[in-house]
């Protein structure tokens, strides 16, 4: 399953810069085409009906974009509480609480919102179609991290922008 989430980058990859005028793919096509090809496998290993694939979609897509929109505001407390902890300026205690207690808050939600994701996927998929997602879903997801580590050291650690699979085809 592992190989799957990192052939798929590749190989999708290739053809997305072949079709971008300066060799760089499009990201959004690229990002929906690989979304796209791990719910085609989920699919197809897990058996589902095509009622119970039309749920998961829906459900896969909501959580999606509650998880972008989380991640995003977490990612803006952190750039708060580092700008609060320049050197050479003195940080405002008070701030510095209320952010940190926001991240943690951030934490917690990203669990309510797993548990709230399965509580829905539970609605409609047996506990080995919930597992065999949570496995799957899991492995792509270190797959992701590992090409986009990969891409960083091959920039020599300088980001490249907002890699993300923030988008649901």
């Amino acid at each position: 399953m592992r190989r799957f989430a990192a052939v798929a980058l590749v190989i999708l990859a290739a053809p997305l810069a072949a079709q971008q005028p300066q060799g760089r793919p499009n990201r959004e096509a690229l990002r929906q085409m690989v979304i796209g090809r791990f719910l085609q496998t989920f699919h197809d290993q897990a058996g589902l009906t095509a009622d119970q694939d039309q749920k998961f979609r829906d459900v896969f897509r909501r959580a999606m974009q509650q998880r972008q929109d989380a991640q995003e505001h977490e990612q803006e407390l952190w750039r708060a509480l580092e700008a609060q902890m320049r050197p050479g300026v003195a940080a405002n205690a008070d701030s510095v609480n209320k952010l940190l207690d926001g991240v943690i808050a951030a934490r917690s939600a990203e669990v309510d919102l797993l548990r709230r994701e399965n509580q829905q996927l539970a609605q409609f998929l047996s506990p080995v179609q919930r597992a065999q997602f949570a496995i799957m879903w899991e492995h792509f997801q270190q797959q992701v991290q590992n090409v986009l580590r990969r891409r960083m050291q091959m920039r020599g650690g300088q980001p490249g922008g907002r890699v993300g699979l923030d988008s649901v085809p």
